[in-house]
């Protein structure tokens, strides 16, 4: 029988599978779970924020598409009060109510700084000067501050508006990257800013609208609804740090994971170098006022259904719909330590026959074929005899 590269491929798998030891390296069980999807029976509740109410809906829908004995509800325990949750996903800040058996982040949310004045989309700000805007002090768009760092701009005479709401947690992640940037000049939160943890996107939006508004607030917004942001100066010597997809990619190759038993946890080290893109031989500057969800898996009888969910979530497919709803999905080096952490006492995977014939192995990666749970019936036995010819 001749046999494809893929096949054997996976007859290697295979073995690896069979081996007690060394355990599974993260990366080849993240793998792994690109090409199952790992199914256990059962009923889960989810609390999801608001954020990613559509995205965890996605992924409850593409489960259930894969696991037949298999179902997820999105609840609010506020309002669902009897109904005991088995898997939250918070934001920074937040902290599930529940003991957790496993924890990972989830995916990533930048901070942006929009400004509501026309042509200027990419403004740039210093450290300092964004300091003085966010706490009062900058009252024109046409600032004397502003025009020098933005010779080659038109600044019109517009009153700034400060928006001072702001989520606690995106006053934290600018907090802290602009303090390392400039601690002269950003000693301290601006004192314009006021933490608000309610958010109500649309409203947001409404707010935006007017001219001259200058605010704190997340990525995603800006990025799903098309509105402008500033560049910030890192350092005079350095091209500004433009707010896109890339430059916070940058920013999470410089992310490291901790983990301990089921419990990942991740920070930004903003002592490494970033990590340039695939093909580049320079990595961007990051833009590193970051946002970080999480995942946390509730102990108690549900707890491998949610780890199987906590697993989904974490497939690269399943991260895309991160990427399309506006976020950045997680550094491959988180993920794959999310993965493995989660996937604690879960079944493996289940691959097919070494000998099987080459049309019912898997051929594409990844592939969504559900994972049967261990069965305690005896394997059937694989032989190498030829396949009987149909009858009419």
């Amino acid at each position: 029988m001749t046999r494809t590269k893929n096949v054997i491929g996976l007859a290697v798998v295979a073995v690896l599978l069979s081996a007690c030891t060394p355990p599974m390296p993260p990366e080849f069980k993240a793998d792994l779970a690109e090409r199952y999807v790992t199914c256990v029976p059962g009923d889960i509740a989810i609390s999801t924020v608001p954020e990613l109410a559509e995205v965890t809906q996605a992924w409850v829908d593409g489960l259930a598409e894969n696991c037949s004995d298999m179902s997820a509800t999105i609840i609010d325990p506020a309002i669902d009060v009897a109904t005991p949750v088995d898997v939250f996903i918070t934001t920074a800040g937040q902290t599930p109510a529940c003991t957790a058996a496993a924890s990972a982040p989830l995916g990533l949310d930048a901070v942006a700084v929009s400004v509501t004045v026309e042509g200027l989309d990419g403004v740039i700000f210093s450290p300092a000067l964004l300091h003085r805007a966010l706490s009062g002090g900058m009252t024109s768009w046409a600032d004397p501050d502003l025009q020098e760092l933005n010779p080659e701009l038109e600044l019109t005479d517009t009153p700034v508006v400060l928006r001072a709401a702001a989520r606690p947690q995106d006053i934290a992640a600018l907090n802290d990257w602009m303090s390392r940037l400039d601690p002269a000049g950003w000693p301290a939160a601006p004192s314009g800013l006021v933490a608000d943890a309610a958010f109500d996107a649309e409203a947001v939006v409404t707010e935006l609208e007017t001219d001259g508004t200058i605010s704190v607030v997340p990525a995603s917004l800006v990025t799903n609804n098309s509105l402008q942001s500033v560049s910030i100066q890192t350092s005079p010597e350095l091209e500004p740090v433009y707010l896109n997809t890339d430059t916070v990619i940058s920013a999470g190759t410089q992310m490291v994971a901790a983990t301990e038993g089921s419990i990942v946890t991740a920070s930004l080290d903003a002592t490494l170098a970033p990590i340039p893109a695939p093909g580049n031989d320079v990595a961007l500057e990051p833009w590193q006022a970051l946002n970080q969800f999480a995942i946390t898996v509730c102990s108690g009888a549900n707890e491998l259904a949610g780890r199987a969910f906590a697993r989904y979530a974490l497939r690269l497919d399943s991260q895309g719909v991160m990427i399309t709803s506006g976020f950045t999905e997680l550094p491959e080096q988180i993920r794959t330590a999310g993965v493995d952490a989660v996937s604690q006492g879960l079944p493996e995977p289940t691959i097919p026959p070494t000998d099987a014939p080459a049309d019912v192995a898997p051929t594409d990666f990844p592939s969504d074929d559900p994972t049967v749970m261990p069965s305690e019936d005896p394997a059937a036995v694989v032989t190498d005899a030829a396949t009987p010819e149909p009858t009419s």
